[in-house]
């Protein structure tokens, strides 16, 4: 891996540049990755995952707001078993 002086006309530089460069600082010094796409694998486990997901979010978001403030009330409190 190349060694980077003044990444981006900075010092130091963080974060992404695009959606593939990556600057950070590592206790080796600056570093920039070259991070590949994610490819998206479907199957019927993810799949039904997802679907799970998306029936929690809408069931959610047609909650009545004193009901999302008592469950935001034990999440805040910390409540594991309720």
């Amino acid at each position: 891996m190349a060694k980077t002086k003044g990444p981006l006309f900075s010092v130091t530089a963080r974060g992404s540049f695009g959606p593939r460069l990556t600057f950070s600082k590592r206790t080796s010094g600056q570093q920039v990755r070259y991070q590949r796409a994610q490819v998206d694998y479907e199957n019927k486990a993810r799949l039904t995952q997802r679907e799970k997901f998306s029936l929690g979010v809408t069931l959610w978001n047609s909650m009545p707001k004193a009901e999302k403030s008592y469950w935001d009330e034990i999440e805040m409190k910390g409540y594991a078993d309720v």
